[in-house]
């Protein structure tokens, strides 16, 4: 463009958002996440009660997450205090190389919603639906080298 001067640029109408809360397994790769429509304490409750569904047998789990508040909202303590089996290691502030589920939705963003050609949500979550299907077990599984299906 000459100096000066600014293209414009149309974008698509609301910009909606959908979330993503996951847990990985530290020693088989395994991946397991929830989606929800908000970034809140019931999000990450979600994703604590299939846990505690897909690991019935375990006697105890323990999750390593960062320090946002919805791992530590009063919502979640008390969720937690009536699932005991449950420990949340925090991780140190400002340190997401600490947790390595942090390369996961690095790699998401990389290869699926990173400047995406999605003309709706649903096919970006179609996508994103995929990618989660198909990481684990995470690393290792060539998920970055994987095509995708265009609907």
């Amino acid at each position: 463009m000459p100096r000066g001067q600014q293209r414009r640029v149309a974008t698509p109408g609301q910009n909606a958002k959908h979330y993503l809360a996951g847990a990985l397994h530290a020693k088989t790769g395994r991946v397991l996440y929830v989606s929800g429509q908000s970034k809140d304490s019931g999000l990450f409750i979600a994703m604590l009660s299939k846990l505690r569904s897909t690991y019935r047998q375990a006697k105890s789990i323990t999750l390593v997450v960062d320090n946002y508040i919805i791992h530590k909202s009063r919502k979640t303590q008390c969720w937690l205090a009536d699932n005991p089996k449950f420990k949340l290691v925090f991780q140190p502030v400002y340190s997401p190389w600490v947790n390595r589920i942090e390369r996961l939705w690095q790699a998401l963003h990389e290869t699926i919603t990173r400047n995406h050609r999605c003309k709706t949500m649903w096919q970006l979550l179609g996508r994103v639906r995929h990618f989660m299907e198909t990481v684990s077990p995470f690393p290792g599984s060539g998920h970055g080298i994987r095509k995708v299906e265009h609907n």
